[in-house]
């Protein structure tokens, strides 16, 4: 099965960040962000798991996209700050379009599907969202990630570039809701962080605050090193 892949590949960036950094993390713990300040996002393979650590130029501007700029974020704000009718927004179009284009849009196969299953599912998430607060499926859809049945189960995941930029690149339906509804954070898996960036949280690992020079404690906030500045 492809997610038993993932998980394997996630136990085995583990043991080899444990060797390698002086600041490892477990990959399945939280990391809470704050939707409306994630600005771009960028598609990578899910293959090599939680947790591991490139260098490279996959971070880079050029080669990321804008969120705000999507046809999804586009029609979500449509439907859920405007009011629209769901035929009257962008989301709307671009789904049909991929129905007719690729045969499928998130799963879905049909213009009834979409009508009947995704969009008053998209309305029922907004709805809990908004009223209850953002509700991780760790807990209500599994237990543990051992117990999750398909990828997308899990939580949203996450990118780290190298100046601490993150990135997102799974659950965009679940970001774009959580910011309209002014959630001020969700909890999310890191799929890979800059190794650059893993160079600033073994810096941080290493120094007391008294040691750290300012270009390094300006780092000390960040939502991914929590785990090590108390």
């Amino acid at each position: 099965m492809w997610l038993d892949a993932f998980r394997h590949r996630t136990v085995w960036n583990a043991a080899a960040n444990q060797r390698r950094y002086d600041a490892p993390t477990d990959p399945w713990t939280f990391v809470h962000v704050d939707p409306s300040a994630v600005g771009r996002f960028t598609v990578v393979s899910l293959r090599s798991g939680l947790g591991s650590v490139h260098d490279g130029d996959w971070d880079r501007p050029a080669n990321c996209r804008r969120i705000d700029e999507t046809p999804i974020h586009e029609g979500l704000t449509q439907r859920f700050e405007e009011g629209r009718d769901w035929t009257e927004t962008v989301y709307y179009g671009h789904a049909i379009e991929q129905i007719e284009d690729d045969s499928e849009h998130k799963g879905v196969e049909s213009v009834g599907e979409l009508r009947e299953g995704l969009l008053p599912a998209l309305d029922d998430l907004y709805a809990d969202i908004r009223d209850e607060g953002y509700r991780p499926n760790r807990g209500v859809v599994y237990d543990e990630p051992e117990d999750a049945g398909y990828i997308h189960d899990l939580e949203p995941m996450v990118l780290v570039g190298r100046e601490g930029e993150i990135i997102w690149t799974e659950g965009f339906h679940r970001l774009v809701l959580a910011a309209l509804a002014g959630v001020d954070t969700i909890p999310v898996y890191v799929l890979r962080r800059h190794e650059a960036w893993q160079r600033v949280r073994d810096a941080l690992a290493r120094m007391t605050p008294e040691e750290r020079p300012p270009k390094l404690d300006q780092h000390a906030t960040h939502p991914d090193v929590r785990d090590l500045v108390s």
